[in-house]
């Protein structure tokens, strides 16, 4: 930019001197021509001169470099009136790479390279000495910037201990060795500031750390050990070694530098040789200040270590601190807790030197204990003062005593558990000198719990405990009324508010007074009420008093209303893997009890309303429940509805094998209301044995159907048929009159005989299936019709699993009457199916 600007000058200084040479009366050429010459050279940075001779003109003096030279020729070329233009002048050398080198080190800074002017080489002088300047080369050819670029170079390399620094194409190059980090910084802060377009590239190391210099050594019995710290260079180690009398153990470090450190120095020795004296101790030197602590043997001992530090240099301030070893004075713990704090004093054995005493009595000891630095060997004394420290944390007040005569405690516990706790400290130790130990309670320990009880003739009474505040609480008052029992009543000692369960009973008891009995729990953070109400108007009743529980108290009411206000409406529901079970609310006078024996079953669970007047739907549902009873055996699940209009429903769904249309019919007839059925598949495996409640019955799976179990049978031909006639007894195989279709109520008999069936069949025995009539109608239609009803038993047989090869169906028509044909009974007789087992 400085080479531009200087061609820019000489242009235009001969262009002005034209126009002003135009603009003025003429003068002699020769004075013209000199004018605009010593225009041309203005702005040369070596400065270059221009002698005019006549109209002749002569440059001298040195240009910098070819292109200054070339562009000032031009412009003298270019001067009016010239006659002759030559040159004299000196050229600078060009330098590339333009570079300047500075090195420091012991024999101070050396500097080589060029530099671009006389008045750079001035300015660089005030910061490198005008001899190291005077050896530079003036050159052409640098860079922009490069005088504050050379300035600061220098200003980096002079806070260091050796190094060199390089400026070179726009970069400076810092590399070398500073005293401590503080050198090193001065030197990369100086690199901050660069003319724009340099940049710079540090690699720095430093001799020390700049930490002061320190010493700490710790000695015991003999040994030392370095801890830490910098000693300076002019400190050797060996004569810590000499002055203690024994080497020191440990990473040493010295320092580079330091040598002048003639106090560290003579306070190090003294201070190894004071702490040669003791029997531990630490002895930390940081600046002038030495400091030495440990334990003496004697005051004796003591005196020689201190001693040994009047010889300290005068500008080190000694801070010494020892213990002597012991004071000879008995093992003793004296321990006093109240409201205020923990109050300890006493002596105890060395072995407890590193006990935490305020974690094992979980708080902060007052007063001053005392550990011996001997007698590690009293393990007793130790043990039992640890004891005592551990079984007073849970106290509430104590005083302790331990001494020669044996362990004294005397406490007060907040609770039993508390209490538990101190004696389960205190039992390892109670053998092994005497001990007396008295500990109260204060409370029991139990959370607070009040429970009022309101009886059906009117009774009140109240029980539990309730924290201290509630003491002389007139709970008879708070419920309007002159008697309310409160013997069973405790008040604690300890609990206070208890978070709000004072404020929780008013409202408990006013809940509990519009009831006609029932009871009430109030806990911490929840109130329970239970009992009777007449209606829904009372127990919204006593549900708005408990609204007023104070705040973290959640009620919980379970109320069984006399009456609700509804008509009666309630399901009775049976499964085969349940049993009978009641939702909804009965009719008065219906009981649960009543309702499982009308449909033959032991019980029924669930715990339905009971309406006290509305008996709407009783009769109905005893009906239906009368008229289901005697098919449950066939029903898998049956849900019988009575509605609130007091109509009757059923929803059933039948057992695998049962004939659905049939059973539906029959039970739409018996029930008189509405009956949906739907009719089961097996889903277990075949073989898969449950239990029945509405039959008492053990049954298995086969063929799809559930059978009765038959267990230890005789299958003779004797014993088959014995079984047979006992799973037909109170039952019967009929068909729908006038079709070869079993009827609903055959089901359970057809299941009966398959079960016994299996059984035989497998022994070898068939069974043959009779079919007979009356006598009324054509003799062979009777006999083709009894022929079909006893292949329908047949079919039914195998399709629960008999084989086919084990049964034999067989019609007889009319030919083997049992009564007579002549009456209905009789006729009714003779229309039979007979099973005969033969071999």
């Amino acid at each position: 930019m400085r080479k531009l600007l200087g061609g820019a000058v000489l242009v235009g200084g001969v262009l002005a001197l034209g126009l002003y040479a135009g603009a003025r009366p003429a003068h002699s050429i020769e004075d013209r021509v000199g004018e605009q010459a010593a225009a041309a050279v203005q702005g040369a940075v070596h400065g270059l001169a221009a002698e005019v001779r006549g109209r002749d003109i002569v440059l001298t003096g040195m240009a910098d470099g070819e292109a200054e030279h070339g562009r000032v020729m031009a412009a003298l070329d270019a001067v009016p009136g010239r006659r002759v233009v030559r040159s004299e002048a000196k050229i600078l050398p060009l330098a590339d790479p333009y570079r300047l080198h500075g090195a420091r080190g012991p024999g101070g800074p050396v500097w080589e390279g060029n530099v671009p002017s006389e008045a750079a080489r001035a300015a660089l002088s005030e910061e490198i000495g005008a001899e190291a300047a005077g050896g530079l080369t003036l050159a052409a050819g640098s860079p922009a910037g490069w005088g504050d670029a050379a300035m600061v170079a220098a200003q980096a390399l002079a806070p260091l201990e050796r190094g060199e620094v390089t400026v070179e194409s726009q970069t400076i190059v810092l590399s070398g060795v500073a005293t401590t980090p503080k050198e090193a910084g001065a030197a990369e802060a100086a690199l901050l500031v660069l003319p724009e377009g340099w940049n710079a590239e540090t690699d720095l190391t430093t001799l020390d750390d700049g930490a002061p210099f320190a010493l700490d050594i710790e000695a015991e019995d003999g040994n030392v050990t370095w801890q830490g710290g910098k000693l300076p260079l002019s400190v050797d180690p060996l004569d810590l070694d000499t002055a203690y009398g024994a080497p020191v153990a440990g990473d040493i470090t010295v320092s580079k530098i330091g040598q002048g450190e003639a106090d560290f120095a003579g306070a190090a020795q003294a201070g190894m040789m004071a702490l040669a004296h003791l029997m531990r101790g630490r002895l930390r030197i940081e600046g002038k200040t030495l400091a030495l602590t440990g334990l003496a043997a004697d005051p004796s001992a003591a005196a020689a270590a201190r001693a040994e530090l009047e010889g300290l240099p005068e500008a080190v301030s000694p801070m010494v601190e020892l213990d002597l070893n012991d004071d000879g004075k008995p093992f003793a713990l004296s321990l006093v807790k109240s409201a205020s704090g923990l109050q300890a004093s006493g002596k105890l054995p060395a072995a407890m030197q590193g006990d935490d005493l305020a974690a094992m009595a979980r708080q902060a000891l007052r007063g001053e204990v005392v550990v011996a630095r001997i007698g590690a060997e009293e393990e007793v004394f130790s043990s039992l003062a640890r004891a005592a420290l551990k079984a007073i944390a849970p106290m509430k007040t104590a005083e302790v005593a331990l001494g020669e005569a044996g362990l004294d405690f005397v406490a007060l516990a907040p609770t039993p558990s508390e209490a538990e706790e101190a004696e389960a400290a205190l039992a390892p130790v109670a053998g092994q000198v005497p001990v007396s130990i008295q500990i109260d309670v204060e409370d029991d320990g139990q959370p607070f719990a009040l429970v009022v009880d309101k009886s059906p003739e009117g009774a009140w009474s109240a029980s539990g405990k309730v924290p201290a505040v509630l003491e002389g609480f007139d709970y008879g008052a708070a419920v309007g009324v002159a008697a309310l029992a409160t013997e069973g009543v405790s008040v604690a000692r300890i609990g206070g508010e208890a978070q709000g369960f004072a404020d929780a009973v008013p409202p408990g008891l006013a809940a509990l007074a519009v009831l006609n009995s029932g009871r009430l729990t109030v806990r911490e953070g929840a109130v329970e009420l239970e009992g009777e109400a007449d209606d829904p108007a009372v127990a919204a009743e006593a549900e708005a008093a408990l609204s007023a529980l104070p705040e973290g108290f959640a009620p919980a009411l379970a109320l069984e209303l006399v009456e609700d206000g509804t008509p009666p409406a309630f399901t009775f529901s049976y499964a085969v893997t349940n049993g009978g079970s009641l939702s909804g609310k009965l009719p008065a006078g219906l009981t649960p009890t009543e309702i499982a024996e009308l449909a033959g079953l032991e019980q029924v669970s669930g715990t339905p309303g009971q309406s006290r007047d509305d008996d709407t739907g009783a009769e109905a549902m005893r009906g239906a429940l009368a008229a289901l009873g005697p098919w449950l055996g066939e029903i898998e699940e049956v849900a019988l509805v009575l509605a609130e209009d007091g109509t009757v429903s059923a929803d059933v769904t039948a057992s695998p094998g049962v004939d659905g249309e049939l059973l539906q019919a029959r039970l739409t007839e018996a029930l008189g209301g509405t009956v949906t059925l739907a009719v089961a598949q097996a889903e277990a495996a075949e073989g898969a044995r449950r239990s029945n409640p509405a039959t008492g019955e053990q049954q298995q799976l086969s063929g799809g159907v559930w059978l009765p179990v038959v267990e230890g049978l005789d299958t003779t031909v004797a014993g088959c048929n014995a079984a047979t006639q006992a799973a037909l007894e109170g039952e019967r195989i009929g068909f729908v009159t006038g079709a070869f279709r079993l009827d609903a109520a055959s089901f359970r008999a057809v299941n009966g005989v398959a079960a016994v069936a299996l059984a035989c069949a497998e022994a070898g025995m068939v069974l043959e299936l009779g079919g007979h009539t009356d006598a009324t109608g054509n003799p062979e239609s009777n006999k083709a019709l009894s022929q079909r009803r006893a292949e329908v038993v047949a079919a039914a047989l195998v399709a629960r699993g008999v084989p086919e090869a084990a049964l034999s169906a067989v019609g007889y028509g009319a030919e083997q009457p049992v009564a007579d044909n002549e009456t209905e009974e009789g006729r009714a007789a003779n229309r039979r199916t007979t099973l005969d087992w033969r071999e």
